[in-house]
């Protein structure tokens, strides 16, 4: 414990110099006396530190500010700089539920690259930014229900060839495609190659993240205990990495396998937990993850009828550290 709270002292301290030296950055009134270089500098910096404070640490507000200001300032940097910048500030604006925002800055990327008349030399030039590009393109297209729309996009990942993390996230939204038509088979193919992709670069967070897309398939397979079991392996990794987006999405998947196990009280518990949560650090639900979660949820409540809202409130008071460990106590007794 006294390791973890020294960890978490010094991440502090570290996330305060960072945020000092990008306050003083936004607040010059111009960038527009510096040369190119310079600017394409602050513009690889910022993307950077919306990637690191904002998708990984979850300090969406001020890295959704520095991004937007970064841009204002840095209008005339290169665009291969502010395009990249743009695709990976979109993430903070779609888990924080500004879609429009979000969809905004993915089409003005795809735009300042020129995506639909770049040869294969010059995707390969411009990768992986051309590669995050199709990957956010077709996301979008799958997010608003355009799924033939987000197909070829998508299947850049399998024709453009090598390891990247657009790549493996393009192979993770083939796989979601694949389920809601209910081949729940395909989608699992899709996820093992996306976890062999994730291996083959030494990506943790890539690794846990898509095993949590593999649990949820088996899931829906009707392998409550295989999910059950992958999801005791990784939730204590995606606690201590304390992602918000990560923590409360997994949190609510492992929910549904424990109402389809008939474990609805534990199951209500981190419903409850994970509710409380989001609002507080501004995640909401996609429409998506609530169509997935939805039925699941549903079933459990009706279940448990009058019982349904005093274990949402217990599990608000409980957290959700204290809910998941509930539930895999439960499990072990």
């Amino acid at each position: 414990m006294a390791e973890r709270d020294n960890y978490l002292t010094n991440l502090e301290s570290r996330y305060m110099d960072v945020e000092t030296s990008m306050n003083r950055l936004m607040a010059m009134p111009s960038w527009d006396d510096r040369s190119s270089g310079w600017v394409d500098d602050q513009l690889t910096l910022t993307t950077a530190v919306v990637h690191q404070i904002g998708t990984l640490r979850g300090e969406y507000d001020d890295a959704r500010s520095w991004g937007d200001d970064a841009l204002a300032r840095g209008r005339h940097g290169s665009a291969l700089r502010r395009a990249d910048l743009m695709l990976h500030l979109c993430e903070l604006y779609r888990v924080t539920g500004r879609f429009d925002r979000a969809a905004e800055l993915v089409r003005d990327a795809a735009e300042l690259l020129h995506l639909g008349e770049l040869s294969e030399e010059d995707v390969d030039a411009l990768a992986p930014v051309t590669c995050h590009a199709f990957f956010c393109l077709g996301a979008l297209a799958y997010w608003d229900g355009r799924p033939e729309e987000a197909r070829p996009l998508l299947q850049h990942a399998l024709t453009h060839g090598g390891d990247s993390i657009p790549h493996l996230w393009s192979l993770v939204n083939h796989a979601l495609m694949v389920t809601d038509a209910g081949d729940h088979d395909a989608a699992l193919a899709f996820e093992e190659a996306a976890i062999a992709m994730a291996e083959r670069m030494g990506d943790g967070l890539a690794i846990t993240a898509v095993r949590n897309n593999r649990a949820c398939t088996l899931r829906n397979l009707g392998r409550f205990q295989e999910a059950y079991d992958e999801f005791a392996v990784l939730l204590p990794g995606i606690l201590a990495d304390d992602i918000p987006d990560a923590v409360l999405t997994s949190c609510e998947d492992f929910a549904c396998v424990l109402f389809d196990m008939g474990r609805e009280r534990d199951g209500a518990l981190l419903v409850g937990a994970a509710d409380v949560e989001r609002e507080a650090v501004g995640v909401p639900r996609m429409p998506l993850q609530e169509a997935a979660v939805a039925p699941s949820i549903e079933a459990g409540r009706q279940r448990l009828g009058d019982d349904w809202e005093p274990l949402l409130q217990r599990g608000a008071e409980l957290g959700v550290l204290a809910a998941v460990a509930t539930a895999l106590r439960a499990r072990e007794g």
